[in-house]
């Protein structure tokens, strides 16, 4: 390869890059979470365009760079079309169903999203949910990510939900804390949140916990969510 076919490539290659990075600014972009199947596929053709004038020297500059033009006028045009045409984005983007409801699977609408039993519970798990029976309400989303709402027995309990004292709702109480580490109690943290001795006995006798000592690990959210953990806790051998 001589210089001039190497200088060629790089003329190709940064003019491919720079016309790529004018027109992904000028269609906006998203989180990866938030992408479609409509937006993954078209993500990976532009950059097989590119790629290919890039590197295929017997393609002209000019025909690749108004294919990759056009492609991403196609792409606006149909962004355009979607934000204005309900119907339209129910078809290019698809629509959330719901897969499951009062704990109880809809097979029927796992088909509809070419879901398996498999691949809900393994979306539940990585939810934070090992059993179907605690979820109220699951939706598949367009972009495939899954949508839960615990049953209100399973969520976590709110700042109303445990009576907590008046200062520790104050606007500085804005990170979690630890109330308890390795059985023992840590004493500034509940004065600094204005946290009484009692309210903490109290909510680790409802969790059955006699003795400070059995604790490990005691935390309190920014939410009033207090979580324990036991230094023995009771782990089943099997989990098939």
């Amino acid at each position: 390869m001589d210089l001039l076919s190497i200088g060629n490539i790089i003329l190709r290659t940064s003019f491919a890059f720079f016309v790529m990075l004018l027109l992904i600014r000028l269609i906006g972009r998203k989180q990866i979470a938030q992408l479609t199947f409509f937006d993954y596929v078209t993500g990976i053709t532009v950059g097989s365009i590119a790629a290919v004038i890039a590197v295929d020297t017997a393609i002209p500059l000019l025909t690749g760079m108004a294919t990759l033009v056009i492609w991403f006028a196609w792409i606006m045009a149909i962004n355009a079309i979607t934000l204005k045409s309900v119907p339209a984005r129910k078809f290019i983007d698809g629509v959330p169903i719901m897969v499951v409801y009062d704990g109880k699977i809809l097979e029927k609408n796992l088909g509809l999203k070419y879901y398996n039993v498999h691949d809900l519970l393994m979306q539940l798990r990585e939810n934070g949910v090992f059993d179907p029976g605690e979820v109220q309400v699951a939706i598949a989303e367009a972009n495939g990510n899954l949508s839960i709402l615990k049953k209100s027995d399973y969520q976590p309990a709110t700042v109303k939900d445990l009576n907590l004292p008046p200062s520790t709702q104050a606007a500085s109480w804005f990170i979690g804390k630890e109330l308890i580490i390795d059985g023992k109690i840590i004493e500034e943290n509940l004065t600094a949140f204005g946290i009484q001795k009692n309210w903490l006995h109290e909510k680790l006798e409802s969790q059955g916990i006699c003795d400070v000592s059995q604790v490990l690990l005691a935390t309190i959210t920014p939410q009033g969510t207090l979580y324990l953990d036991k230094k023995k806790d009771t782990i089943p051998l099997n989990i098939h």
